[in-house]
């Protein structure tokens, strides 16, 4: 897969788990994705993918990008954007 399929799967996975209120962690994507051969290696740079395909489906469908935003968890199972707590 190249970025672009890449980025598009993870939308659309986003929506089907959206659309049933699942959100799953960076690390459960990152799985997901090593069984589709195209695994990220490590939940930052799954991050940075994650936030690329965020930006790559504002324009095409903004559900879809809202989706993306609200499925993906950090390891604290917050959204990304939320200030970790100490």
């Amino acid at each position: 897969m190249d970025k672009e399929e890449i980025y598009e799967f993870i939308g659309e996975l986003a929506i089907a788990l959206y659309s049933k209120k699942i959100q799953i962690s960076l690390s459960s994507l990152n799985s997901i994705l090593k069984d589709k051969k195209c695994e990220y290696g490590n939940n930052k740079g799954l991050g940075q993918g994650v936030s690329a395909a965020y930006r790559h489906w504002e324009e095409k469908d903004p559900v879809i990008h809202h989706a993306i935003a609200y499925t993906y968890t950090n390891e604290g199972g917050g959204f990304a954007w939320d200030k970790p707590t100490q």
